[in-house]
């Protein structure tokens, strides 16, 4: 439930003095509903989207929610909670492709990926056909990546340039570091932020990325309890190992790149004050014993550097967000790594956190249950209180 308004100063409550401040909750939670990628998506976005309308939480993080229609819902099952929202629309037209850049690609799948459902047909494509995709031009790439549903047969036939393309549509916001490139999803950024405190302001920055477009959403929020806040909530590149980069150049580089752009961003916005949140699925983390491992632990380590610290992670209750033994992650093992995260600059009053979402459920996949993870992650709540909460 959001929370309810602070009391005027001086006000009592049953006689006792003054209200207490009420605290306010933030989280960052990885939806894991890239469809074409991971497994269930369709079956798990109804239980997945109801259980996240459940959380108590007045600031919402999310990412990969790519599909337009897992976002409306999202909204809809948290309108009376959770009623601001910002997330920046699709950046592309459905665009258009020749026989001449589809017939390869179609061919190499045939021969390379044939058989292959929807999750690992992606993932097969990157790794076996990785030379037809980044030959294809931008248009027809992000028509073939708008709909991941279909097949590759299929999308060629619904992507050929058999009609003119519409003028209309918006177009993308500036992006850091580079012009227009191929995007999947039509260019969804799968990021958004949800809340019941007031936004005062509205900014986005996207960030140089390949295949998957990436940004940085800022808002400027006022929370009763708090005073303002500079709000950062983002999703950075993963190293994708085992999948060639369609540049020549690698995942890492790109995280790196996209940390540098960041940083610049959060400078602009703030001019190094004020307090401020950095919260999003960072695809970077610490080395947590006993069983946590780091990943890219010097881009972590740079944004530790620049003031920003990380108060669930230093916590000995602190788990892993990504889980091997996840069963969507394939069940097995006993670590995992620390991703997901809430970090903090210039913020003086109490802080705590917690894990949400980590339940498992149990859904019907063709004709058996099968037991899945809401996600291939868990989401990390924070409590912030002022010092005199």
């Amino acid at each position: 439930a959001p929370p309810q308004p602070a009391a005027p100063e001086g006000a009592a409550r049953d006689g006792a003095g003054p209200a207490p401040a009420t605290p306010f909750r933030v989280a960052t939670y990885n939806g894991g509903l890239a469809m074409g990628v991971l497994k269930y998506v369709d079956e798990r976005a109804e239980p997945l989207i109801r259980a996240l309308a459940e959380q108590p939480v007045d600031l919402l993080c999310v990412q990969e929610f790519w599909l337009e229609e897992h976002w409306q819902k999202l909204v809809a099952a948290t309108s009376s909670t959770l009623p601001s929202t910002f997330r920046l629309p699709p950046g592309h037209e459905e665009g258009g492709c020749s026989e001449q850049e589809t017939d390869p690609l179609v061919a190499c799948a045939a021969q390379r990926c044939a058989g292959l459902t929807q999750h690992a047909l992606l993932p097969c494509l990157l790794r076996s056909c990785s030379a037809r995709l980044t030959s294809l031009s931008p248009d027809c790439f992000n028509c073939l990546a708008a709909n991941p549903r279909k097949g590759p047969d299929e999308l060629a036939q619904a992507c050929l340039r058999t009609r003119p393309k519409s003028a209309a549509g918006a177009r993308p916001p500036a992006r850091a570091g580079g012009a227009a490139a191929p995007e999947a999803y039509s260019g969804a950024s799968g990021t958004a932020v949800l809340t019941n405190a007031e936004i005062l302001e509205r900014d986005s920055l996207v960030l140089p990325s390949a295949i998957d477009r990436r940004a940085v959403l800022y808002t400027r929020l006022s929370p009763p309890s708090l005073g303002e806040l500079h709000v950062f909530c983002t999703h950075l590149t993963a190293s994708l190992e085992g999948v060639p980069h369609p540049r020549n150049t690698s995942w890492q580089k790109d995280q790196s790149a996209q940390i540098d752009a960041l940083l610049a961003y959060v400078d602009q916005k703030t001019g190094g004050r004020g307090a401020t949140l950095l919260l999003g699925d960072l695809n970077t983390g610490p080395a947590i014993a006993p069983s946590i491992s780091a990943r890219l632990p010097a881009h972590y380590d740079r944004l530790l550097a620049r003031g920003f610290v990380n108060p669930y992670a230093s916590q000995k209750d602190a788990k892993c967000t990504y889980c091997f033994d996840n069963p969507l992650d394939g069940g097995k093992g006993t670590r995992g790594l620390l991703i997901d995260h809430v970090l903090l600059r210039g913020f003086e009053g109490h802080v705590s956190g917690t894990q949400i979402m980590r339940s498992s459920l149990t859904i019907e996949a063709g004709k058996k249950k099968v037991k899945s993870g809401f996600s291939d992650h868990y989401g990390v709540l924070v409590t912030l209180s002022g010092r005199d909460s």
